[in-house]
């Protein structure tokens, strides 16, 4: 990582860019400043974001980039355990930036989209008795449990 684009981000962007350094350098591919600039954005977001926001705060910052070089980016971070896809809302696809944060899982609303983080031990465990029973050494997972939230319930007619 360049020395000036060092010394204007936070410790926490300056180890996941440095873990996005090394991650690509494994690739034979480089750490370019519209990758940068993609990985700062990112880390700069709160919760659940669609790509198109992510695109507008990099032209907000006067980043000149195309939105094919996001697109192809967003992948390399995930794998490189940044960012991970979050949820999907209609065609467009949402990222979390996870790098530096705990884990956690999603409880979604069908209808309006209200995404609720939490954590749940049982889940945890099932998983790792699960992963267990059929040989499986666990690396990661995904919940996304999916319904209606109350203020949608809310507005229902009764059932009956």
């Amino acid at each position: 990582m360049s020395e000036g684009r060092a010394e204007g981000v936070d410790g926490r962007t300056r180890e996941a860019l440095e873990r996005f350094e090394r991650f690509l350098h494994q690739r034979d591919l480089r750490l370019t400043e519209a990758r940068a600039a993609i990985v700062e954005a990112a880390l700069a977001r709160q919760g659940h974001y669609p790509i198109d926001e992510l695109i507008a705060d990099l032209k907000q910052r006067g980043i000149r980039g195309s939105k094919a070089t996001v697109y192809r980016t967003l992948p390399l971070l995930a794998e490189a355990g940044i960012l991970e896809p979050a949820i999907v809302a209609g065609d467009a696809r949402s990222y979390e930036t996870t790098f530096g944060r705990h884990h956690h899982d999603h409880l979604v609303c069908s209808r309006c989209g209200r995404v609720v983080e939490f954590e749940f031990e049982a889940f945890e465990i099932l998983q790792r008795e699960v992963a267990s029973r059929y040989g499986f050494r666990l690396e990661a997972h995904h919940h996304e449990l999916v319904g209606t939230c109350p203020d949608c319930q809310a507005g229902e007619p009764p059932r009956g």
